[in-house]
């Protein structure tokens, strides 16, 4: 799959942020990007955060995706249902972040496994 626009960072609002990483083991044929989505919402004072893959992609449950702000500071995604064996996210993990954000920056790092394989695949995308 490709994204429109070209840059690993294809835009950023207070509803949205996308986020394109290239990894190569789960490139089809042609190359293509998988995708994570970074979705924020107000959550009362606070910024709701929720993770987002792209089809045919689940989130690795075992190894927390995390947000690392540029001050240092780690944000986990650990809400969220997982699947029977706890293995993967069978909902998109979330975090708060507080205060509200209109745009968000740092480095995301998350685990994520193609359904047809059984091993996942870091990911690493600077917002």
């Amino acid at each position: 799959m490709r994204w429109p626009g070209s840059g690993a960072l294809v835009g950023m609002t207070a509803a949205t942020v996308l986020a394109a990483g290239v990894l190569a083991s789960c490139a089809g044929p042609a190359g293509a990007a998988a995708l994570l989505r970074l979705r924020t919402a107000p959550d009362g004072p606070d910024t709701r955060l929720t993770l987002l893959a792209a089809p045919g992609l689940e989130i690795n449950a075992r190894l927390l995706p995390a947000l690392e702000l540029p001050n240092g500071t780690v944000y986990r995604f650990a809400t969220g249902r997982r699947s029977a064996d706890s293995a993967y996210f069978a909902e998109p993990p979330s975090a708060r972040l507080p205060g509200r954000h209109d745009r968000i920056h740092g480095t995301l790092r998350a685990s994520v496994c193609r359904q047809d394989e059984l091993v996942c695949h870091s990911v690493v995308l600077q917002l």
